[in-house]
């Protein structure tokens, strides 16, 4: 994977554990995925990618709430927890990638 692939996976997955963080605080019933996340970066703005979700999948939170203040609320939870995940994503990968390395170095000297 080059590196440029890397940190836009990372990304990927910093901003679904946002996103997704925020649809739990606000007990939406839906989460994102790598796909659904894809899906919507064509989307302009966050404000944009929830309101074409919701259109598109929830249309019934609609009929309770406006679509600005569904948006506004996810949004505002969304970034206060931004940094957070992408430390943490940051984190875990690194963790993964130590962990591949102390595996093959021990592969290797098992086979020596």
């Amino acid at each position: 994977m080059n590196h440029a692939t890397h940190s836009d996976d990372r990304e990927t997955q910093a901003q679904l554990c946002a996103y997704n963080n925020a649809f739990e605080e606000l007990d939406l019933m839906f989460r994102w995925d790598a796909d659904t996340y894809r899906s919507l970066a064509a989307v302009e703005s966050d404000y944009g990618r929830i309101a074409n979700y919701i259109e598109s999948h929830c249309p019934h939170l609609l009929t309770a709430y406006s679509a600005d203040f569904l948006c506004q609320a996810i949004v505002e939870r969304k970034n206060a927890v931004l940094e957070a995940c992408r430390a943490n994503t940051v984190k875990n990968d690194d963790s993964a990638r130590r962990a591949r390395l102390w595996r093959s170095r021990n592969e290797v000297a098992a086979h020596a």
